[in-house]
């Protein structure tokens, strides 16, 4: 008789989340040669579909909420904004990140890096090269911060200590779906989050679409709220996010969506 499968939820995150495992299982080389994550596609394709469609004075900040201990977004996104604030719930993520920050060699971002700008069109790319990306989202992490945030408190991050009220772009990658756990928590969620994009800013929203489960790593477990893309869409809608303007990408094998959609104006 098989052993039944160990499930985690939002409440074990901070004892059973390993932050180097998830690393490891996502974006370490074995990973990525293994088969590359739609987001990888996704985030960069958005990053210039924003450098494209917005003047420069309007795409100067973004945040990431429930970055982990990933570096990716401010990757994708270091020609097309001038400050990216990171946030996460766990302090073990955020330490990660400040490792990241201040050099602490933590984790090899050097095959990913070289996976975006082959998104991007250059398919060689030096070390130096790949040192000088880092470095730039890195100066960028520098202007914007990293801070504590918690989706299901409004408002998720402490607004004193984040360097501007709102922000031009708002991106949040597989992060509701792990720190709810019905629908009403989720739509609140999504209204606590949002509080932070400022009308006309830009919404990037990386989904798991109905799946309750994923591996963090190691054969570690967690819940997902399992959720269709007609309910996403309408809490993003509730939320004053125009979806009429929404760009999406949908990959049917591995059930996750992203899109990004602007804010309404009043």
């Amino acid at each position: 008789m098989e052993e039944e499968e160990k499930i985690f939820f939002p409440e074990h995150y901070e004892t059973k989340f390993d932050p180097y495992a998830y690393l490891t299982h996502y974006y370490s080389r074995k990973a990525l040669d293994d088969g590359t994550r739609l987001s990888l596609f996704a985030l960069p394709t958005f990053a210039r579909i924003i450098e494209r469609e917005m003047r420069e004075d309007e795409r100067q900040s973004l945040i990431d909420i429930g970055a982990g201990p990933t570096v990716y977004t401010a990757i994708c996104f270091r020609d097309v904004v001038k400050r990216v604030c990171l946030t996460d719930f766990l302090q073990k993520n955020l330490d990660i990140l400040n490792d990241w920050l201040d050099r602490k060699r933590t984790f090899d971002w050097s095959p990913l890096i070289r996976i975006v700008c082959r998104m991007e069109g250059e398919c060689l790319v030096s070390g130096d090269e790949v040192h000088d990306i880092e470095e730039q989202a890195r100066s960028l992490v520098t202007a914007g911060g990293i801070y504590h945030a918690d989706v299901t408190t409004s408002p998720c991050c402490q607004r004193e200590r984040l360097p501007i009220q709102q922000f031009d772009i708002l991106v949040s990658v597989f992060c509701l779906e792990s720190a709810c756990t019905n629908y009403e928590s989720y739509c609140q969620a999504m209204a606590n989050m949002l509080e932070l994009l400022r009308p006309g800013g830009r919404l990037i929203i990386g989904s798991v679409l109905d799946e309750d489960r994923y591996v963090s790593g190691k054969s570690t477990v967690f819940s997902l709220l399992a959720l269709s893309e007609e309910e996403i869409r309408l809490a993003a809608e509730k939320n004053d996010i125009d979806m009429q303007s929404a760009r999406k990408f949908v990959l049917e094998d591995d059930g996750v969506m992203f899109f990004i959609a602007t804010k309404n104006q009043h």
